[in-house]
């Protein structure tokens, strides 16, 4: 079971890029299945800092 943070930067404002990252994951249905798709985002320049595709979606700790 995953854990539901708190939205922590709900009201902070970006002034520059690299200050603030956020990250989303999504699925995309396809004829093999579904493949789950993890983005990581520079909040203020809306730049795509990294990502992953695969066809799971395992916890790993940090």
């Amino acid at each position: 079971m995953y854990k539901k943070y708190h939205n922590l930067v709900k009201d902070h404002v970006t002034t520059r890029p690299k200050q603030l990252w956020v990250s989303d994951i999504t699925y995309i249905k396809t004829e093999n299945g579904h493949n789950y798709l993890d983005l990581v985002t520079d909040a203020y320049s809306k730049q795509i800092m990294g990502y992953k595709i695969d066809n799971h979606i395992r916890y790993i700790p940090l």
